[in-house]
């Protein structure tokens, strides 16, 4: 059972490693700035954890897949195989939904990779969910987003600083294994307004899973 902690302030998210590149994998949830340990096990796996009231994120929709061209007539169907009776048992919730991204809030000194107290609640409760026993074979990339303002080198080289220094919070506060955290500074490269490329909202650290 996860308990629920304290307060949170800048956006944070994640893509997933090379093999499964952020343009592939599903959009990353925006959560409010208070966000609960129920709300993030959502949000990151698909499904809350014991003890948590049934949660359903609402998504973005992802792009659009170009349509496969039609099958020959002569290419024969695919062959029905009967479902195995009774229901399957439910998998850990480190197994569920790879590839699956969430967006935070939190708040940086200015041009700086210090992050600021008042950020620190939510970074706390996503630490509770990557120890918390269901979870504990998972591993994340931690992904920073900044805004259009200012020149693309500098952009990524805060975005890739900001990243880490999360990644450095959660092993060194909640004694997360460095090797299950992967960083990356995405700079202004993928707004997630892209209409707004000078907006806040842009200025995140979005977190993936990347599976167990």
């Amino acid at each position: 059972m996860f308990p629920t902690i304290g307060i949170l302030a800048f956006w944070l998210a994640l893509p997933a490693g090379p093999a499964l590149a952020q343009s592939a994998a599903a959009p990353a949830v925006p959560l409010g700035p208070n966000p609960s340990e129920c709300e993030i096990q959502a949000a990151l796996f698909g499904a809350a954890g014991p003890g948590c009231p049934p949660i359903v994120m609402k998504r973005p929709p992802p792009p659009p897949i170009a349509a496969a061209p039609p099958a020959p007539a002569s290419t024969p169907g695919p062959v029905a195989v009967p479902a195995l009776p009774g229901p399957p048992p439910d998998p850990p919730v480190a197994a569920l939904k790879a590839g699956l991204r969430a967006a935070f809030r939190i708040n940086f000194d200015f041009n700086s990779a210090r992050i600021r107290p008042d950020s620190r609640a939510v970074l706390d409760r996503i630490g509770a969910v990557m120890t918390a026993p269901e979870a504990a074979t998972a591993r994340f990339r931690i992904v920073g987003h900044t805004d259009a303002v200012g020149g693309d080198a500098a952009n990524r080289a805060l975005s890739q600083r900001r990243a880490e220094a999360v990644a450095d919070y959660l092993a060194e506060r909640h004694g997360v294994r460095r090797d299950r955290l992967d960083t990356a500074g995405m700079g202004a490269r993928e707004p997630l307004l892209p209409k707004k490329p000078k907006a806040a909202e842009n200025r995140r650290v979005e977190i993936v899973n990347l599976g167990g």
